[in-house]
């Protein structure tokens, strides 16, 4: 059986308490030193993070602004959204222009003539369809040879060339119906048949032929519009390049008096671009200042006052700020030139009055402003901030560097840990040794103390006479 050891039986000592505080003096200061190292790196890994965040929120903003397409937004408006749609791009000029829809694009639609059911059997050979300059042969055989089986066989055919097979049963009978899958005039559907029985013959269409046993119940067509008097046709019902960078959908003819088409420039559209970069870098000045203050009143230091890597992010971004953008076109260069000024504090205001001027007269500029391809304010901070934010850039690597301290830090702890735990066992050990010392020692000190008193003549000092 174990023996077990009671501590301090033999010397009265609280030993486990006695070890307790050994231990923990000798792991105090380390622990101390392993939690302040690592709430600093915490914090600074925090820190990069926000910068992190606020740059790539920059970022953003940016991409939308060194496109010059997306940057000069156009607004086209329709005079009436039931007749049609109207949508701009960058390369739309600023304008009107009547508009008259005469007719819409349709999609061709034959219909056979009646049969008793779906289950009546029309006839075996090849039946060949046929739109435009593609066309698919389909076998009819005893298997498929009714209605409902030629309707399934046209619709399984793997090179079909884009048409539709339905069957209406009415009470005057079954009816096939073949619908272009496509609109306009060059999507007209021929159906010719050879071989077989013969009774394909009742599914022909070709009228340039003269074979017309189905009978075309919508024609094929192209829409049709005109754009200030002048005739614009689609094979669908959607117009693009008629009007340069404009889109036109059509729904319904126009009856009468021409409908409006108005292209202007979305100013309202720009000024919220430019209002959103202003808002995202004056967001970014404030990162780098709460990340970097010293508060002299409190005497608290942010976690990376003094960085050199914010230090430089900081100032490479107040320097593409200031530089002027070098396009000889241009009527001005700089940022305040267009009415948005850096404030003392580093930060940027929109003058509201001078944006609005500037964008009245000189919209087109203030695009390439920030656009221009070499050196537009959006197109170098873009470039600059996505440096910064690249996997291989400064702030990853800073953010790796902080992480690895971190997790280095948490070795340290476990190691620190497993040290106090050995040395808590040597310490036990040996007090628990010297308290069986101190033991056996009073046990013999008791047992001595015993002989004597029973030695002839002895006289216990502690007994009177």
């Amino acid at each position: 059986m174990a023996s077990i050891i009671s501590s301090g039986i033999g010397s009265g000592l609280d030993i486990a308490g006695i070890v307790q505080q050994l231990v923990a003096a000798e792991g105090q200061p380390v622990e101390s030193r392993i939690s302040q190292q690592e709430a600093r790196a915490t914090a600074k890994l925090s820190a990069f993070g926000s910068i992190k965040s606020s740059l790539a929120d920059f970022r953003d903003k940016l991409e939308v602004m060194k496109d010059l397409d997306e940057f000069l937004s156009r607004r086209a408006t329709s005079s009436n959204s039931e007749f049609f749609d109207v949508t701009a791009g960058s390369d739309a000029l600023p304008a009107s222009y009547s508009l008259d829809i005469v007719q819409l694009a349709q999609a061709q639609k034959l219909t056979s003539s009646a049969f008793t059911d779906s289950e009546t059997v029309v006839g075996t050979g090849t039946l060949t369809l046929t739109i435009g300059t593609t066309s698919a042969d389909i076998e009819i055989t005893a298997e498929n040879n009714t209605l409902a089986g030629i309707q399934e066989a046209i619709n399984a055919a793997p090179d079909n060339p884009g048409v539709a097979a339905t069957i209406v049963n009415a009470d005057s009978g079954s009816y096939l119906i073949l619908t272009a899958e496509s609109t306009g005039a060059a999507n007209g559907i021929t159906v010719t048949q050879a071989g077989g029985d013969g009774g394909l013959s009742a599914l022909e269409y070709d009228p340039g032929m003269g074979l017309t046993a189905l009978t075309e119940s919508i024609a094929a067509q192209d829409a049709l519009i005109r754009i200030d008097g002048f005739e614009v046709g689609s094979d669908t019902n959607s117009f693009s390049g008629a009007i340069p960078g404009v889109a036109i959908d059509i729904y319904q003819q126009t009856s009468g008096s021409s409908e409006t088409i108005r292209v202007e420039n979305d100013v309202e559209a720009v000024r919220d671009l430019l209002d959103d970069f202003v808002e995202s870098y004056n967001q970014l000045i404030d990162t780098f200042d709460s990340i970097t203050n010293y508060d002299a009143e409190t005497e608290v230091a942010a976690a990376l006052v003094g960085d050199a890597t914010i230090r430089s992010i900081r100032d490479q971004v107040r320097r593409e700020m200031s530089n002027a953008v070098d396009n000889p076109n241009l009527p001005f260069s700089m940022l305040r030139d267009i009415g948005i000024e850096v404030q003392l504090d580093g930060s940027m205001k929109v003058n509201d009055d001078e944006v609005s001027d500037v964008l009245a007269s000189e919209f087109t500029k203030v695009g390439q402003l920030f656009a221009d391809t070499s050196s537009g304010f959006a197109t170098r901070l873009y470039d600059l901030t996505d440096s910064f934010l690249d996997s291989d850039g400064i702030i990853e690597a800073r953010t790796k560097g902080l992480t690895d301290t971190i997790d280095g830090l948490a070795d340290d702890r476990t190691a620190l840990s497993e040290r106090l735990a050995s040395l808590e066992t040597r310490l036990l050990r040996q007090f628990n040794a010297l308290d069986s010392l101190l033991a056996e020692l009073s046990s013999t000190s008791s047992f001595l103390a015993q002989q004597l008193n029973n030695l002839p003549g002895y006289s216990n000092p502690g007994q009177s006479g």
